[in-house]
């Protein structure tokens, strides 16, 4: 079983670089399946309806989200039955807390969980969460994004279940790390990064973001243009020995 699994898509303009090249990824690749992160897809926070179903047409198998699920409060209209996993340890009904996805004759457990470190929302503990989610799982693979601020949270998470999921995936920081390893058989990696417009401050438009650090001002940020991309995420390899490696390349948009 070989997954791709994507960092965050940042804007709505991504989705079309993906149109444009996720097949011959695939094929080079040789990837069965295509997991994201879609918490920034929309405006670069949320996922409306309308570009749900445009990742969907794409053949993404499923979605993890993030801190911003519920930006976008359509998406309360459609979760439900979407192929989402939203947040296991925010407080709401709203959504699945495993998302299966089902491949040939495997099945694929995905959770999301938001880290607490540097976060003001109120949320469950996301290693009590694990534990009771473990309970209820009955998959081939089970695979963790979790989407925080702290590397040590995310670590320590890793630590704590390894040898209990297959793969734990860091996502947030919108930066890939070089940690990628594996330890008692489940893949991990601090933050798979993100994918959008390249000249760009984590996917926002560069001159927005550094007007705020000079000035203190908090003023709504936009996502970047371009039309240099680059993809960020990894490559997991499922069997007797799990494996993991980074994806990251460029792409030029070609705007029709």
């Amino acid at each position: 079983m070989r997954i791709l699994y994507l960092g965050d898509i940042v804007g709505e303009k991504t989705i079309e670089v993906l149109r444009q090249n996720l097949d011959a990824i695939k094929a080079e690749n040789k990837i069965n399946l295509v997991l994201v992160n879609a918490e920034n897809v929309t405006q670069g926070k949320g996922l409306s309806e309308k570009h749900y179903k445009q990742l969907k047409q794409l053949g993404i198998a499923g979605m993890s989200m993030g801190n911003h699920t519920f930006s976008k409060s359509e998406i309360k209209n459609y979760i439900n039955d979407a192929t989402i996993a939203r947040p296991a340890n925010l407080g709401t009904s709203y959504g699945k807390d495993i998302l299966y996805i089902q491949y040939n004759d495997k099945r694929i457990a995905v959770v999301n969980m938001l880290g607490r470190v540097y976060t003001y929302t109120p949320l469950d503990d996301p290693f009590k969460t694990m534990d009771k989610l473990l309970d209820r799982i009955d998959a081939d693979y089970i695979l963790v994004d979790f989407h925080g601020d702290a590397t040590s949270e995310k670590k320590a998470f890793f630590f704590s279940f390894a040898g209990k999921v297959d793969a734990i995936l860091g996502s947030h920081t919108h930066t890939q790390t070089a940690d990628e390893q594996v330890f008692d058989n489940t893949c991990f990696i601090t933050d798979m990064g993100m994918c959008g417009v390249f000249d760009s401050i984590l996917g926002d438009d560069k001159d927005m973001v550094i007007q705020r650090f000079k000035t203190g001002m908090f003023e709504p940020l936009k996502c970047a243009t371009g039309n240099e991309y680059m993809l960020n995420g990894v490559i997991l390899d499922f069997g007797l020995k799990n494996t993991i490696t980074r994806f990251n390349k460029k792409y030029i948009l070609n705007e029709k």
